[in-house]
Parts: structure tokens; sequence; C-alpha cells
């Protein structure tokens, strides 16, 4: 066989294989996403939404799938944190794992991280966590801050806290069948505030008591 000839052949049989390549994984049914595996949406909700701003469905080419532009679509939902997609070309399975963002308090009628992140979590009914009141997101931070600081048999009674600025954090506690008002202060000596207020709300005198003033907490204002 002449020499050019068999070099045409090959070339010629070569492009046939890049073809039938391309045609088997962009066009043929034999590499289709069969699954969609999604992990890490804290509620049913949240999965579903994951599932629909994807844009990926069952029975798409794989090849068609690109997983940078399906975690930029879902990056867009402001209650995850991050997101990585994976294909399997084997098994056909589409793999989202989510890391959503963890709610600390409810905050301007949504929920609110520990970095700041407003957001609204499909399905979320935390009714455990406090409400902040703040006029920025970073004060809202520091309320959480001093919420996560505070003993856990203190913390559990907390329904609201508010702060006007960093050294003027407010709270409404609910306390044997009724709401008291306490005046904070600084996010400081929590620990001895704490046992101020212990203290005083066991005193026979102070059981109608319906305001505390801790911000001095050695000279602590009750009413």
């Amino acid at each position: 066989m002449p020499r050019v000839n068999r070099f045409s052949l090959i070339a010629a049989t070569l492009l046939l294989i890049f073809v039938g390549l391309i045609y088997l994984f962009a066009w043929s049914s034999v590499f289709t996403a069969k699954s969609i595996v999604i992990s890490g949406a804290p509620t049913v909700e949240s999965k579903k939404l994951v599932l629909m701003t994807s844009g990926v469905l069952v029975g798409q080419k794989i090849a068609r799938i690109e997983p940078r532009s399906v975690a930029q679509r879902l990056s867009a939902l402001t209650w995850i944190r991050d997101v990585q997609v994976s294909r399997n070309w084997i098994s056909g399975d589409v793999g989202i794992a989510i890391e959503p963002r963890k709610p600390s308090a409810y905050f301007a009628g949504k929920t609110i991280d520990s970095t700041g992140t407003i957001f609204l979590l499909p399905g979320f009914k935390g009714a455990d966590l406090p409400y902040v009141s703040a006029s920025t997101p970073a004060l809202g931070v520091d309320a959480i801050a001093l919420f996560r600081s505070l003993p856990q048999t203190f913390r559990s009674r907390i329904i609201s806290l508010s702060a006007r600025n960093e050294s003027n954090f407010s709270m409404r506690l609910a306390y044997q069948g009724r709401e008291l008002a306490v005046k904070w202060g600084a996010n400081e000596k929590n620990a001895l505030k704490v046992q101020v207020f212990n203290a005083l709300v066991k005193l026979p005198e102070n059981k109608n008591l319906r305001r505390v003033d801790l911000s001095a907490a050695h000279a602590p204002i009750v009413k």
C-alpha cells in the first residue's frame, strides 16, 4: 500500500474514532444521568429547591452537565455556604453535596449565621432560636456571640436580644410564666451577671420583678 494512502487511512480511522467518541459521550443514551444524589440539604423544601435550581435532569447527557456551572447556579442561594458537584460516568450518578449555613438567630424576618450572613432557609422552623434586633448585621453577630457565651440554662430562657451598640445589649427572658426585661450592657463579666440575676430572682421581695439592669453587675437595679 502506498505510504500516502496508509497515512490517509490512519487519519480517517482516527477521525472516525474521534467522531464516535463525541457521539458516544455527547449524544448517545449510554452516558446519561441516571440519578441525582443530593446530600447536606437540611430540609425537604431545601432539597427540592436545590434540585430545581441545579437544572440537572435524569436522562440528561452527563457530558453536558458542567459541575462548575451547576455549582455557580446553586451558589446564588444565600443559605448555601459551599457546594460541590460531581459526575460518575460509570454509574450515571450526579452528586450535589451541600454545606448549608447554620441559623444562629432570627434577624430582620430571616435567619442569620455566625458570620453575619442573612438568609432564608426553606422549610426551617427553628423556634428555639432567639430573635435578634440590631441596626446592622455586624451588631447582630455581636448579639449572637453574647448569646453563645451564656450558660445553657440561662440561654434557654432568652426570647429576644437587641443591640443598640457594642456596649449596650438588652434582652427579654421567660421566667416562671412572665417576661423579664434585662439590660445587659456590654458583653463582659457575663458569668457574674448570670450569677447576680439568679440571686436576684430568688429573693422574696422580687417575686413580681419585671425589669433588671445588670449593666453594672456589682450594682444591679431592679423594678
